[in-house]
């Protein structure tokens, strides 16, 4: 079964011949409403770009949220791209990022110029540890990047009293984390920036790409359009003839920092605001389906679950486990050898450290310093799920490994 791991998309989704239960690409099937909407926004919408849609969705998911302003993006690494400049990112500033996370929280900042400051997870919730980033923090910090991983919130509150007591900024990357909140608040509400993604592997998707800036200031909010649209701007004086000196003026709208192509199409904004009325019942599917795989192993004492502190709405993007066979002598790597081989069941290991990869290693940014990482991540691994699993699937993934552990405990 090895060989047809290999095989299909990058991530491991996506259907693979042989085995019973795979990962889908999509997390749910567009509902007949929003096949509808994006096919009237083809028919019907003269403009296709920069319109009234692309205005009402970035209102729907501000109230949605609850933030004070939101743009509407081609996707949420250029949504981070976007708080990186606003961050005033330069060569040599320091920025505090979670080690434990998607390449694409760190990129942008690297290519700012910054220098990457591995940030370990807390060992209970598997996000980033706020007492690392205080211990990491040093005259050259700039930033910090908490990442909600897995759509479990990182601990808000205390980030917030560090980076306020170091006068710093604070990116959210909420690319998993629509609809999880703390007590109440929506994540990427909290920092300066939040940053969202709508990719086909999300609980939300417009059209497989997609996503949001959130930004707390008024100040910084006056600054997005031009740097998300090629510095395109009004001419901020009357003109005696509208053509003249022409249609837009291009300007610069922060001192040393190109403008970028960030926008998305009316097509998708008009889908984002239809899958917002259902985003709630869906994520609420998502956690009982993920409560139930957890009731179906609590008597498994080798497969142990991140815990989600009080308060806290984590929303189950992945159902990431850990396996501790080191009673038996035995890994993660041997309990998916069956989980594949013999029990036919996808299982796939994601989000690797990122100071492990070629890129990262190559561009400087090998240096590390995460003990907590480093012991738990190599028996970490993914069980297939979906919006709407059938419990009988669960009780297949469940039974298969529990049949799989008691196989290498023999």
């Amino acid at each position: 079964m090895a060989d047809k791991v290999l095989k299909g998309d990058a991530s491991g989704r996506g259907q693979v011949e042989g085995f019973r239960v795979s990962i889908p690409a999509r997390q749910h099937p567009y509902t007949e409403e929003e096949i509808a909407t994006v096919v009237d926004v083809m028919r019907n919408c003269e403009c296709q770009t920069q319109g009234p849609k692309l205005a009402q969705f970035q209102k729907d998911f501000a109230e949605f949220t609850g933030a004070n302003h939101a743009f509407a993006v081609d996707n949420a690494t250029n949504a981070l791209s976007l708080a990186a400049t606003l961050c005033g990112i330069q060569e040599g500033d320091e920025v505090i990022i979670s080690a434990y996370t998607f390449c694409a929280s760190a990129i942008p900042f690297g290519k700012a110029g910054a220098k990457i400051v591995w940030g370990d997870i807390d060992p209970e919730t598997w996000t980033i540890d706020p007492k690392d980033i205080e211990r990491k923090i040093t005259p050259k910090t700039k930033a910090i990047v908490a990442v909600h991983l897995l759509g479990m919130p990182a601990n808000m509150p205390e980030i917030m009293k560090i980076a306020k007591a170091h006068n710093l900024k604070v990116v959210e990357d909420c690319a998993q984390a629509l609809d999880a909140r703390i007590n109440g608040q929506h994540v990427g509400t909290f920092g300066d920036y939040g940053c969202f993604s709508f990719h086909g592997a999300k609980t939300m998707t417009t059209l497989g790409e997609g996503g949001v800036l959130l930004v707390k200031s008024d100040d910084d909010a006056k600054l997005v359009p031009g740097i998300r649209h090629n510095g395109c701007t009004g001419f901020n004086y009357p003109r005696e003839r509208y053509w003249v000196p022409a249609m837009s003026n291009v300007d610069l709208d922060i001192e040393g920092f190109w403008p970028n192509n960030f926008c998305i199409g009316e097509a998708q904004c008009a889908l984002g605001s239809v899958s917002l009325k259902s985003l709630k019942k869906n994520t609420d599917t998502i956690i009982a389906t993920n409560e139930r795989l957890r009731e179906l192993l609590k008597d498994v004492p080798e497969i142990s679950f991140n815990k989600i502190p009080e308060g806290y709405r984590h929303v189950r993007h992945q159902w990431i486990q850990h396996f501790d066979g080191s009673a038996f002598g035995k890994d993660r790597n041997d309990l998916l050898d069956l989980m594949t081989g013999k029990y036919g069941i996808r299982c796939i290991t994601q989000y690797y450290p990122l100071y492990r990869y070629p890129l990262f290693q190559k561009l400087g940014a090998g240096e590390f310093d995460c003990p907590v990482l480093e012991s738990w991540w190599d028996n970490s691994f993914s069980v297939p799920m979906w919006c709407g699993m059938p419990d009988e699937v669960l009780v297949t993934i469940a039974d298969s490994l529990k049949a799989a552990i008691a196989d290498l405990k023999k």
